[in-house]
């Protein structure tokens, strides 16, 4: 009887062997792949930490803080002026514009046969100078907002602008005046120690081409200045492109001019009438109150609610003024009739024959001086 088998014996330790080293290593993948996941996220949180970091100097800091200044340059195409609303204060234009500008951590190094490659980012994810229009009423952006960046940095930003800009006419002058249109560019982020406008700075236009009727145009140099709120406000960086308008006035004295003429020879040739003709006379002269009136009203409607008076206002209100007076002597003159004083009224009518057409055109020396 065999009590003992050498060959069994080792089999039996081989297996417990396996068993053990089985069971060694699940507890050892427990272990580790736990520790291996975390040590992965913690790499991917700070990697992501760092690069979020990156992109908010990126579009946070100008590429030059702390030293120079950056320098922008705008090269801005007024392509016309279609409208200048006297009562709204506004006027339209259709524009294109380019802002360039120089940012150093964009450049890439070019490999050979890719030196004029152009990349494009959304402006959200780059840095950029920060530039609001602010007499902007309602601007439309007709391209995409994209900035094309090359191989060296350079960053150019194209736009198309369409709209209403605010103006704040001066009508002191009106129907001979001359506006200022201007496109005022504010940096609203830094002040002109950090942003300045290049000399390169380029202002394009064709006034003769602006489709804008009743003015003509005439192109003004581009100007840098300082925008402030109030007088003791933070500075911000300011480029002024712009126009002078100069008001073609032909289309008043068609409109005004003319018509106050005709009111005021009506007014004038009651004076021809002999002063017994009562009804004739009162009738004619009162018509021409109504009617002053009513030009000097729709006159008025055409402009903004401005608290002093232009020179259209100083003729209709002088105009107005020789009309009454001319009322009031129909009413003396009626009066001397009833009172058998008819030589009387007959001379004053006379004088005043003579007199009306002087004083009118004094009125248009002193009113309607362009």
């Amino acid at each position: 009887m065999i009590l003992f088998d050498g060959s069994d014996t080792r089999l039996r330790i081989a297996r417990t062997s396996t068993q053990k080293s089985g069971r060694e290593v699940r507890i050892l993948r427990r272990t580790l792949v736990p520790f291996v996941q975390l040590l992965t996220v913690c790499f991917a949180f700070n990697a992501g930490a760092a690069l979020a970091d990156d992109n908010d100097r990126l579009v946070g800091e100008r590429p030059n803080a702390g030293g120079a200044p950056e320098e922008i340059t705008i090269r801005f195409g007024l392509l016309d002026i279609d409208a200048v609303d006297d009562k709204e204060q506004r006027f339209s234009i259709d524009a294109y514009t380019e802002i360039r500008w120089r940012d150093h951590r964009l450049a890439v190094d070019a490999v050979a046969g890719t030196e004029g490659n152009v990349r494009s980012f959304a402006v959200s994810d780059i840095w950029t100078p920060g530039l609001t229009i602010v007499n902007d009423r309602g601007l439309s952006a007709m391209l995409p907002q994209v900035a094309n960046v090359d191989n060296n940095g350079n960053a150019v930003i194209r736009q198309r602008l369409s709209g209403r800009l605010a103006v704040k006419l001066g009508l002191q002058d009106f129907p001979f005046d001359s506006q200022r249109l201007t496109i005022d560019i504010v940096s609203y982020r830094y002040p002109p120690s950090e942003l300045v406008f290049s000399t390169s700075t380029e202002f394009i236009a064709d006034p003769a081409a602006f489709s804008a009727a009743g003015w003509r145009f005439e192109n003004l140099q581009p100007e840098s200045s300082v925008f402030k709120l109030t007088k003791d406000g933070a500075g911000r960086a300011k480029l002024t492109f712009g126009v002078v308008a100069h008001r073609n006035a032909g289309f008043y004295v068609l409109t005004l001019a003319l018509p106050m003429t005709l009111i005021l020879f009506l007014a004038w040739t009651v004076h021809w009438l002999q002063p017994s003709i009562v009804p004739t006379r009162m009738g004619m002269a009162t018509a021409t109150v109504f009617s002053l009136i009513a030009l000097g009203v729709s006159l008025r409607l055409s402009l903004p609610q401005i608290d002093y008076l232009t020179q259209a206002d100083r003729f209709v209100m002088y105009s107005t003024l020789l009309v009454l007076l001319s009322l009031g002597i129909t009413v003396v003159a009626t009066r001397w009739v009833n009172e058998d004083r008819e030589r009387d009224a007959v001379r004053m009518t006379v004088y005043t024959r003579w007199a009306f057409p002087l004083v009118y055109i004094l009125i248009i020396a002193l009113t309607l001086n362009a």
